[in-house]
């Protein structure tokens, strides 16, 4: 677990305004329109969905099969009205372009969606022939419709293309993607100002306080690829405080090898750690678990480069 409880200098209306589509059904508070100007925070939050999104996309094809789960993945981020207050669809359709149907919010570059041809901002009518109604018709109680739409991606059969049908300004375009099936770890934004990061058996939450505080996405790739590291090593909570710091060291050293093997920079990831032991010089942010920010940076800087990643599960 990465976490600092210090609160950071988001402001308040913009950091409620970035609450992932996939934690819970999305509410801009009444007191947002003060901080954010109504017709920003819709653009601004597309803008954090691609980051994330395209940081997940590089670091689940750097997990391969080193993750307990595969699954098959195309590498899209999606949306859908619903999961925002219904006064908010108007702004929603006249600034990302957002109407009755999901839609693609990012593409990750290089991913299968992106060389088959899916865009940014393009309707999603039916995946496989199954209408996007017909979906979100029979989701279980509870799942947004963007985690069902993807649900339905990685049920795919492997070696199987996923057909999209999709409607790009008034026009309908089919595109057969084939997913790659790699660690099947999602991360997921939640509200919240402390710059935190944790992970359960099958996810990586990402605060929105450490979105805002990681300067680079070398630092946010580090964050997360410090959980997923977790997922890998299969470590729970509850374990004595001395078991909890060797977890920790071996999620540090895995989470940097699987950064560095996504292609991001580690000594621009390494400074995540180095400001987050400026702002605890006492330590009194830091959880007994963990060591000092000092000397994790230090492990850190002095483990080999990576030589050896991975190999993504066929």
């Amino acid at each position: 677990m990465i976490q600092d409880r210090k609160k950071s200098g988001f402001p308040a209306g913009l950091q409620l305004a970035l609450a992932f589509i996939g934690v819970a059904p999305f509410a801009l508070p009444a007191q947002a329109a003060t901080d954010v100007a109504r017709d920003v925070w819709p653009v601004l939050l597309r803008r954090d969905l691609a980051r994330v999104g395209h940081v997940e996309w590089r670091l689940r094809r750097a997990a391969g099969a080193a993750c307990p789960v595969q699954a098959p993945d195309v590498g899209v981020v999606l949306d859908d009205r619903g999961a925002y207050q219904k006064r908010d669809w108007p702004l929603l359709a006249a600034t990302v372009k957002m109407d009755e149907h999901p839609a693609v919010a990012s593409v990750a570059p290089g991913s299968p969606a992106d060389r088959a041809g899916v865009r940014a901002g393009d309707e999603v009518l039916a995946l496989d022939g199954v209408s996007a109604e017909t979906i979100i018709a029979r989701r279980p109680a509870g799942t947004v419709v963007a985690d069902a739409l993807l649900d339905e991606i990685a049920r795919t059969a492997p070696g199987k293309a996923v057909v999209f049908d999709l409607r790009r300004a008034g026009a309908v375009l089919q595109f057969s993607v084939v997913p790659v099936r790699h660690c099947a770890v999602r991360l997921v934004l939640f509200t919240d100002r402390s710059i935190e990061a944790h992970s359960d058996t099958r996810n990586v939450a990402i605060s929105t306080g450490m979105l805002a505080f990681a300067r680079t996405d070398d630092e946010l790739a580090l964050a997360a690829g410090h959980e997923i590291a977790h997922v890998i090593n299969g470590d729970r909570r509850g374990a004595p405080a001395k078991v909890r710091r060797g977890m920790e060291d071996a999620a540090d050293a895995l989470g940097l090898r699987l950064m560095e093997c996504a292609g991001y920079a580690r000594a621009t990831g390494i400074t995540l750690f180095e400001r987050l032991g400026s702002r605890d010089w006492l330590g009194f942010l830091r959880a007994r678990t963990h060591r000092s920010w000092k000397d994790r940076t230090q492990s850190l800087r002095a483990l080999p480069p990576a030589t050896a990643c991975p190999v993504a599960a066929p």
